[in-house]
């Protein structure tokens, strides 16, 4: 129960289907789309999905088993067979 309301939550943070709100190319008069450009709109995007980043980063964490991963752990001294 847990995992669906932080899943919800986290996509209407970073503003995904189905919470952002579709506009048309012709009411694009107002809002960052208007007010930035270049490196600033670039830079605007990035935060974007950085925060879609953290939001994935803290479900595995939390609910997927984030330091317990199911891959087996080969430290480089064993796999090339290195004495410590």
């Amino acid at each position: 129960m847990g995992f669906v309301v932080f899943l919800i939550s986290s996509l209407a943070e970073c503003e995904r289907l189905p919470f952002d709100l579709p506009e048309a190319e012709e009411e694009l008069v107002a809002g960052y789309q208007t007010e930035y450009s270049g490196i600033k709109f670039g830079l605007f995007y990035v935060a974007s999905y950085l925060n879609l980043l953290i939001s994935s980063l803290f479900v595995t964490v939390l609910y997927l088993g984030g330091s317990n991963i199911s891959i087996p752990y080969i430290s480089l001294f064993e796999f090339f067979e290195i004495n410590k």
